[in-house]
Formats: C-alpha cells, sequence, structure tokens
C-alpha cells in the first residue's frame, strides 16, 4: 500500500499567491496526501481562502502569529503520517514531484529526501544537470561540491521521527533555521536526492522571507552555535566533523558577504578573523577580505558594472 504523506504549507500574509500554491499540491500525480495548512496568525484572509477549498484532504490549522519555523512545527506535532513534505505558501510544486519523492523514500535508507528545484529569478535549476540522482551520506560534502543550499524547504519530504530527534526547525530565527535543521538532520542519517528539478523556488516574489530579510541588518547564521554546541558534546559523527565545519565556516563566509552588502566592512572583518579559516575556503576569503578595506571595494564595484551594448 502505498504511504500516506504530509504536506505542511506554512502561511502568514500570502493571501495574493495561496491559492496557486495550494492548486499545484491537489495537481500533484501522487494523491495519497493530507494537506496542512498552518494560518499563522493571518490578518489578509488567506486562510479563508484555503478553507474555502472542497478538498476533504485540506486541513485549516490557525493559531496565533508566532513565526514561520511555529508553523512548521505545528505542522508537524497534526501530522498524521511518518513523512512530511514542505511547502512554503508562495512556492510551487510541478505535477510529479510528490511522486518523485515518494519514491526516493520508500527506498528506507534516508531520512531525509530532496529534490533540485528551480529559482523563478533565473528559471533555472540550482543544482546542474550532470549531478545524478544519489544518496549521500555525508550532506556537507555534497552542497560544497555541488550548490551550497542544496536542500530548500519546499523542496523536501523528511521522516517524522529524524526531524524530532533533531529537535525540529529552531524558534526565533529569522534567516537561516532552515538550513540549521537540515544540518541536524544530517547528523541524524543519510539523504537521497532526486535530479528532476520539481520545485520553484519564487525567490523574487516581495512577501518571500529572502526579500523582507534583505532589508534587515544580518544576522549570523544558527548553525554556527548549532555546530560548536553539538561538537563539545561529542555529538558529531567523526567522520562528518572535518565536513561540517567546512560547511560552517562557507556559512560564516555568507554572513561576512551580507555584512559587506549592507555596508559594514568593520563587522565583516571582524567575522572574518575570528570564525572563518582561510584554508577552508582560501578564494572566497580573499575575496570577503579584500572588500572589507575601501579600495577593494572600489574594485568589486566596478566588477559589478554592467558595460552597455553597442
Amino acid at each position: 500500500m502505498l504511504p500516506l504523506i504530509s504536506v505542511v504549507i506554512p502561511l502568514y500574509q500570502k493571501a495574493d499567491v495561496i491559492a496557486e500554491t495550494v492548486e499545484a499540491v491537489l495537481r500533484q500525480t501522487y494523491a495519497h496526501f493530507e494537506l496542512i495548512v498552518v494560518d499563522d496568525g493571518s490578518t489578509d484572509g488567506g486562510g479563508d481562502i484555503v478553507a474555502a477549498f472542497s478538498d476533504r484532504r485540506i486541513r485549516v490549522v490557525r493559531q496565533p502569529n508566532g513565526g514561520e519555523a511555529a508553523a512548521r512545527n505545528r505542522g508537524i506535532a497534526e501530522a498524521r503520517t511518518d513523512w512530511i513534505a514542505f511547502l512554503d505558501a508562495d512556492d510551487l510544486w510541478a505535477g510529479r514531484h510528490l511522486e518523485n519523492l515518494v519514491a526516493a523514500a520508500v527506498q528506507g535508507d534516508a531520512v531525509l529526501v530532496f529534490s533540485n528545484y528551480l529559482l523563478a529569478s533565473r528559471a533555472a535549476p540550482v543544482l546542474p544537470a550532470h549531478v545524478p540522482a544519489q544518496r549521500t551520506d555525508d550532506f556537507f560534502a555534497f552542497a560544497l561540491a555541488n550548490y551550497p543550499y542544496a536542500v530548500h524547504p519546499s523542496a523536501v519530504m523528511i521522516e517524522r521521527a529524524a526531524l524530532r530527534r533533531a529537535g525540529l526547525f529552531p524558534l526565533g530565527a529569522t534567516m537561516g533555521g532552515d538550513t540549521d535543521t537540515f544540518c541536524r538532520l544530517a547528523l541524524e542519517g543519510a539523504f537521497r536526492y532526486v535530479a528532476e528539478p520539481t520545485a520553484v523556488y519564487r525567490d523574487g516574489h516581495p512577501t518571500s522571507v529572502l526579500a523582507h530579510q534583505l532589508r534587515k541588518r544580518p544576522l549570523p547564521p544558527p548553525f554556527d552555535r548549532t555546530l560548536t554546541a553539538l561538537l563539545r558534546h561529542g555529538a558529531v559523527p567523526s567522520r562528518l566533523v572535518r565536513s561540517a565545519g567546512r560547511y560552517r565556516n562557507f556559512l560564516m563566509l555568507e554572513y561576512a558577504r551580507q555584512l559587506l552588502d549592507f555596508g559594514d566592512p568593520e563587522a565583516a572583518r571582524d567575522i572574518l578573523r575570528r570564525h572563518c579559516r582561510l584554508a577552508d575556503d582560501p578564494v572566497r576569503y580573499a575575496k570577503r577580505f579584500l572588500r572589507t578595506w575601501s579600495f577593494g571595494h572600489r574594485l568589486y564595484a566596478l566588477s559589478r558594472q554592467v558595460v552597455p551594448q553597442r
């Protein structure tokens, strides 16, 4: 018998797009699912739009606003199944998305399965076509070798028991909480990658978390403290210590870049000196460090200019 899958959508102030997202779930070729939409205190009527759908597989759960992680965790608590697929309220799925993920999950050798996905702003998949479908025992090495943000919340299906062991989604994390969760899950077991890009991350949508965060001062990635604590308690498998550390280094280098983009080169320089390892990623480190000085920033600005076509 085919397994029942829970689909969890956290919803907050996305009334303009939520109907399209729900319809993408209802068009799945794999129809054996329940859809849990957690209305996280929306005031724009988005929950009512979902409630108006007549499909009996849909449940709307309402709660006071607690943030995206709280909404996802509520969906996990409400789920009636062993596997949970996640979809952000402003993202989309192609029709075969669930079918592909279920086929990967039923092989029984992974705690998380994820598909390639497209960035709407580029209309292109994030992982190259030459990367084959595979099982990976070291997600950190896989991500660093192929695409650092290989797992996206709208392209993932996770074993509920593993999510609970890993500690669910971190409450209060406004940015990077998803990555922190996936990294903790990578310490729980293997992942499976599905090469067909069947999820669409609408990164340019004005209601996206990324668009909202880009207007604010960047915050450090939660996985920096998470990994430090796990290493202190001996909770990281020895075979993953090196690759997990390299992945944390990448996240901190990205944090330095965000600080530079925000206009705080002094803070970026401090992060590079105190939290990043030159040996782990010398090219990226050098680029960031150069930008912390005025002449380097000018060179960077010149390199970003587009020469008009004649």
